[in-house]
C-alpha cells in the first residue's frame, strides 16, 4: 500500500479506535453524531493540513455539514485508500436505489469531460456515497468534483471544463487541487483578475500562480 502521497479528497478506510483528536484520544468528548457515523461505516476523508511520516489529517462525515469533525489518524493504521479518480468507473455500477440528482449530473459531467488529461473524479458527498455504498446523496445535494492538476492548467482550458458543466440540473462545486493548494475552479476561470483565493495547509492565501511552490512555506515532502 503506498502511502507517499496522501492529497486532500481521498477517502481512507480505517480502524476508528486508532482515531486522535488533537491532543486526546478517541474519547467521551467526541460527539454522539460522529460516533454513530464511524459506526456505520469506517471511512474518512483527507482534509487539507500538514500529512507527516506519522499523521494524516481526516475529516469525519455527519448527517449534517455542521457536524463534520477534525481528527488525525496514524498512517500505519490505514486499512485502504481510495481516490476520487478510483470511482470513476463505479458511479455507473450502483444502481440498486433512485438515482439522485447529483449522479446523473456526474454521468453527463463524465460524457462531457472524456477528453479530460488530468486525474479527477467526485467527491463529496457523492465521492463517499460510491466508495462506502452508504447513500449519502440527497434530491437537494450538490455535486462535488476534485481535479488534480499537478502541471498547469491554462485558463483557457478551465473555462472549457466549466463550461461543461453550465447546464447540469445541479450546482457543480469544482476544485482544483495542485502539489501545494487548492482552488476553485470557477473563480480560477472567471476571475477579471490573476489574483485568486488559495487554500493552502498554512490558511487561505491570495495568488496569481496555484503552481508556485512559495505558496505554501510548511509543505511537506514525505520520505
Amino acid at each position: 500500500m503506498n502511502f507517499r502521497s496522501i492529497r486532500p479528497h481521498y477517502l481512507l478506510k480505517i480502524d476508528t479506535a486508532s482515531i486522535s483528536c488533537g491532543n486526546n484520544s478517541f474519547d467521551v468528548s467526541i460527539p454522539a453524531s460522529v460516533r454513530r457515523e464511524l459506526e456505520e461505516t469506517n471511512f474518512v476523508v483527507v482534509r487539507r493540513g500538514v500529512v507527516t511520516e506519522n499523521w494524516v489529517p481526516i475529516g469525519i462525515r455527519g448527517r449534517q455539514r455542521s457536524q463534520r469533525w477534525a481528527a488525525w489518524y496514524p498512517r500505519y493504521a490505514i486499512q485502504g485508500i481510495v481516490k476520487p479518480m478510483d470511482l470513476l468507473s463505479q458511479v455507473d455500477t450502483m444502481n440498486n436505489r433512485e438515482v439522485s440528482p447529483a449522479r446523473r449530473a456526474f454521468r453527463s459531467l463524465k460524457n462531457a469531460w472524456q477528453s479530460l488529461a488530468y486525474p479527477w473524479g467526485p467527491a463529496g458527498s457523492l465521492g463517499f456515497e460510491v466508495a462506502t455504498g452508504k447513500q449519502t446523496t440527497t434530491m437537494r445535494s450538490d455535486l462535488d468534483v476534485v481535479i488534480y492538476a499537478d502541471h498547469p492548467l491554462s485558463r483557457r482550458d478551465a473555462q472549457r471544463l466549466l463550461a461543461a458543466a453550465d447546464d447540469l440540473e445541479v450546482t457543480v462545486d469544482i476544485r482544483i487541487e495542485t502539489p501545494t493548494c487548492g482552488f476553485s475552479l470557477a473563480e480560477y476561470a472567471t476571475s477579471p483578475t490573476k489574483t485568486i483565493l488559495l487554500r493552502t495547509v498554512a490558511g487561505p492565501v491570495l495568488g496569481d500562480d496555484p503552481w508556485d511552490e512559495s505558496n505554501s512555506n510548511t509543505a511537506v515532502v514525505l520520505r
